[in-house]
């Protein structure tokens, strides 16, 4: 999917989006503590001024759990947590 009108609102992109190796030697540039920082600051303006909470989600595929005779594919588990209500809820599906 292309998100070329969306990145076009604060992007000039005359060449269309860039590759992904593009992008590389930018974020190599990017120091992880200012990043980290920069981040946290924006996460507690989110949660804390909107009265957003934060939920963590989790997925995973369960190896080995698919079955090729019968073309069915592997399980899938996703963890939701959210801590301020103290609910966690897993689901297991095949896709």
């Amino acid at each position: 999917m292309s998100h070329q009108h969306w990145l076009s609102t604060f992007l000039a992109l005359p060449n269309g989006i860039p590759i992904a190796d593009t992008y590389r030697p930018v974020f190599e540039q990017i120091s992880p503590r200012a990043f980290e920082n920069s981040f946290e600051s924006w996460l507690i303006i989110f949660v804390i001024d909107n009265g957003a909470e934060v939920i963590p989600i989790d997925g995973k595929q369960i190896k080995g759990s698919y079955d090729r005779n019968q073309g069915k594919s592997a399980l899938h588990v996703v963890s939701a947590i959210a801590s301020e209500h103290r609910l966690f809820r897993r689901s297991c599906e095949s896709r």
